[in-house]
């Protein structure tokens, strides 16, 4: 009963809100975190193994496009 007392209450649901948007912001820069990491760890591939390393990235995106293309 608590939940359909709180539909009508403004501060619950801009409360609610602000933890969303709280929660997704730090959703962001955890992946931006983790993106970096990725990128400066791509600096220890030698030369030779660059392009190897490109094709697999490739297959990582496109697998990701595709599962979430729908």
């Amino acid at each position: 009963m608590k939940l359909f007392n709180n539909i009508f209450n403004y501060d619950y649901i801009q409360q609610q809100a602000q933890a969303h948007d709280n929660e997704q912001k730090h959703n962001v820069f955890d992946s931006v975190k983790k993106l970096k990491e990725f990128l400066d760890s791509t600096d220890k591939i030698e030369p030779q193994y660059r392009e190897m390393a490109s094709a697999e990235f490739c297959a990582v995106l496109w697998n990701y496009i595709q599962k979430h293309n729908n």
